[in-house]
């Protein structure tokens, strides 16, 4: 075998070898992501009020029942009725003050969940407000 034949023959085998191990990483790859366990997400207002802290109960509906002064009768009404998590968010965004991203810890959720939920309740505060009179 001459010199030209086995630098080809090389050149062949190391251009196989790099296809081979590209391909055994990328079926690795897709053989874990196949594999790994997928988590169930549940919406924040799906929780059944049983999951929630004996705390969280406790604080939350004492907070949201007697210790808002609202100006309007209007306004304590449609706060009422939304869903009990979107309350405590706003609760703890505007009454304590907190953070989107504190809030997220405690309530092992996104940023990004908090502030959809901060904007979902306050869209549904602004239709309440607006639907029962014009006067805004």
């Amino acid at each position: 075998m001459n010199h030209q034949q086995k630098s080809e023959r090389d050149e062949l085998r190391a251009r196989f070898t790099v296809w081979l191990e590209t391909t055994v990483y990328r079926a690795r790859l897709k053989y874990l992501e196949r594999e790994k366990p997928k988590v169930d997400t549940v919406s924040i207002e799906e929780l059944p009020e049983s999951a929630l802290s004996v705390f969280e109960q406790t604080s939350y509906c004492e907070i949201s029942g007697s210790a808002f002064d609202f100006e309007e009768e209007r306004l304590a009404e449609a706060f009422a009725k939304l869903p009990i998590k979107r309350q405590e968010i706003l609760t703890m965004l505007f009454v304590e003050e907190r953070k989107p991203e504190e809030i997220a810890r405690l309530l092992n959720c996104s940023p990004q969940h908090v502030y959809d939920q901060r904007y979902q309740a306050l869209k549904k505060l602004r239709i309440a407000l607006t639907k029962d009179g014009d006067k805004f």
